[in-house]
């Protein structure tokens, strides 16, 4: 440290302390991305279901979206009645999500629970709808 401080009394403290800021906080930028938003997969779905916004997030691949985390008849129920907004989106990116195993497996774990979670929420919305006594 006793190298650097000819150097640290030319700079200023603090155009210092913002290029160490920079420096700092780069990495962590760099790093996830996006993958960062994909971190409370439960809580984006109740917070959908109680805004009203009943949709199912899925990955776009080729030829379809992938909806981690239902049954078949399930997907098809969702792709019917329900919005399906892609956690990727294929034409906008030149590397496909194919190509990032670590991406393809975030994506997913994100969309089994969020897609688990919405379904259940509609359910038991349903099954409240049917029992309530009505007049």
């Amino acid at each position: 440290m006793l190298f650097l401080r000819p150097l640290l009394s030319a700079i200023p403290g603090g155009l210092l302390l913002v290029f160490l800021l920079v420096l700092m906080a780069a990495p962590a930028v760099r790093a996830d991305g996006d993958l960062n938003l994909l971190a409370y997969p439960v809580q984006d779905a109740k917070d959908a279901y109680r805004s009203g916004q009943y949709e199912f997030v899925g990955i776009q691949r080729a030829d379809d979206v992938e909806l981690p985390g239902l049954k078949e008849a399930e997907a098809q129920t969702v792709r019917r009645d329900y919005r399906i907004r892609p956690l990727n989106k294929r034409w906008q990116t030149f590397a496909n999500v194919e190509d990032d195993p670590v991406r393809l497996l975030k994506l997913r774990q994100y969309a089994v629970r969020f897609n688990l979670t919405m379904w259940r929420l509609l359910q038991d919305k349903q099954r409240q709808d049917a029992t309530r006594y009505r007049y």
